[in-house]
């Protein structure tokens, strides 16, 4: 009969395994109680800062979309596809400049950065409204795009340097969700603007507004944000060590707080790179509904004006799906399924809008709208949130985030070069397009899940000791 010492102790063994291995490790256990203190405080401190600017930087992208609704190409005397021109040349720099912008926001603090070029883009927004030429625009835009293109990445690597992978995706959720709520909030101003009798074409007015909102914001974001959790006086010191703690048992321990070399490896990366093929496939169904949603649901009514108010319930319904999608991906810890299952959804609404007669039945193509919007842009935040939780090294980390950031942006070049004007008002080619890119990032992704379990397997059966760059932690496994 075994003692009481002996039961004590197999007890033990079995209701702290994962504690007994940390330790052996010497890894630190967080505090559970400050640790959700911290938590809260991160949830209450800056996801309402990021939410507040990807709101403008939505706002500002998106308002040529409306424009457009209200007569801006006659207004300025564009010609045949040089609306669809405008966007590829702004998507140039919005493509490209990823990885240098979130380089620098890895060396200069996401902090400084992002308001920064916050209120670049409000000040690009607000000169917009004095356009009056193919060139003028062509310029702004392109300006638009470089200040522009490192946010969304820079906003991500921000975020992991608060929160671990396990919490991440349904926070990056939070404050991507805005940018249906812009959306909607620029279809609702518009309908309001595009019904005034003024001395300015109304279109004028939207870029007056969303631009003079965006610069003033930036200026409080820059304010509010702390630059990390060390240097910041929202927190006390055991809850600085707490999340100094919870970083370690989430990233490789770097010694060196900068360096090219390990800045730049990522970029050799096959792994890095099959993200990157997912990020451009997404991108060109995403940019897709970006810019083209108010045209596309035009096509189901005459009236020019509503169909700028159409677009708030399909933006809505956006924003609520992301939300969803991504708590239960976060919940079971799932991103390649939930990624493939939304994007799944959104793939049938392209089909659908581009072989199904639509014109002469409001309903069901306003139906397939909702389709669209309720995956579209979900792999936008699962895919990046997935490379960021499977990518030990944080400076790789950044690189990797910069570049899937540049090829969901490239995307918009081929989005904007389908949706040609000879094809007016089906625009078929394009719909099609964008659904078969979805089909091809859920092969992707389907690729990289059997992958990931298959190394987690390896690990589990001791056929690899651990990943590299964790070492410090035999416990790391990939997220699937």
């Amino acid at each position: 009969m075994a003692s009481i010492e002996e039961k004590e102790e197999e007890q033990l063994s079995i209701h702290e395994p994962d504690t007994a291995l940390e330790e052996w490790n010497g890894l630190e256990i967080p505090d559970p109680i400050i640790e959700k203190k911290l938590v809260r405080k991160f949830d209450l401190i800056i996801l309402p800062l990021l939410s507040v600017i990807y709101f403008t930087h939505s706002l500002d992208r998106a308002n040529l979309g409306n424009a457009k609704t209200d007569g801006f190409e006659k207004d300025i005397g564009l010609g045949a596809n040089q609306y669809s021109l405008i966007l590829i040349l702004f998507y140039i720099p919005y493509g490209t400049l990823n990885i240098p912008a979130t380089v620098l926001a890895k060396r200069f603090s996401p902090a400084v950065v992002i308001p920064l070029l916050m209120i670049c883009w409000g000040a690009i927004s607000l000169a917009s409204s004095a356009v009056h030429n193919f060139g003028g625009v062509v310029a702004a835009r392109m300006l638009l795009g470089v200040v522009e293109a490192g946010f969304f990445p820079s906003a991500i690597y921000y975020l992991t340097m608060f929160y671990t992978r396990h919490e991440i995706a349904k926070r990056i959720s939070i404050f991507y969700m805005m940018g249906f709520v812009a959306n909607a909030f620029s279809g609702l101003i518009a309908y309001s603007v595009f019904q005034w009798k003024k001395s300015l074409w109304n279109w004028q007015y939207l870029f007056i507004i969303e631009g003079s909102l965006t610069m003033f914001l930036a200026i409080v974001c820059f304010i509010l944000l702390p630059r990390n959790v060390a240097a910041s006086k929202y927190f006390n010191e055991s809850e600085k060590h707490c999340a100094t703690v919870r970083l370690q048992r989430e990233s490789e321990i770097e010694t060196i707080k900068f360096s090219w070399s390990a800045t730049l490896k990522p970029l050799l990366d096959w792994h890095t790179w099959m993200f990157g093929f997912m990020a451009l496939c997404y991108g060109v169904a995403s940019a897709s509904i970006s810019n083209f949603l108010p045209t596309i649901i035009k096509r189901l009514t005459v009236d020019t004006v509503k169909a700028n108010l159409y677009t708030i319930a399909p933006n809505l319904n956006g924003a609520i799906w992301i939300i969803v999608m991504c708590y239960i991906s976060d919940r079971f810890q799932i991103r390649s399924f939930c990624s493939m299952f939304a994007v799944g959804v959104s793939m049938i609404g392209f089909i659908c809008l581009g072989t199904v007669d639509v014109a002469h039945h409001f309903g069901i193509g306003y139906f397939f709208t909702f389709l669209l919007t309720f995956g579209g842009f979900t792999p936008a935040v699962l895919i990046p949130a997935w490379a960021s939780s499977n990518i030990p090294s944080n400076s790789a980390r950044a690189t990797t985030l910069g570049l899937l950031a540049g090829m969901q942006n490239i995307a918009g070049i081929i989005s904007s070069e389908a949706f040609r004007t000879q094809d007016a008002p089906v625009y078929a080619p394009a719909l099609i397009i964008s659904g078969c890119f979805q089909g091809a990032m859920v092969l992707t992704a389907a690729f990289a899940f059997f992958y990931y379990r298959r190394i987690n397997k390896q690990l589990d059966s001791g056929e690899r000791v651990s990943v590299a760059g964790m070492e410090q932690n035999l416990n790391f496994r990939y997220i699937l």
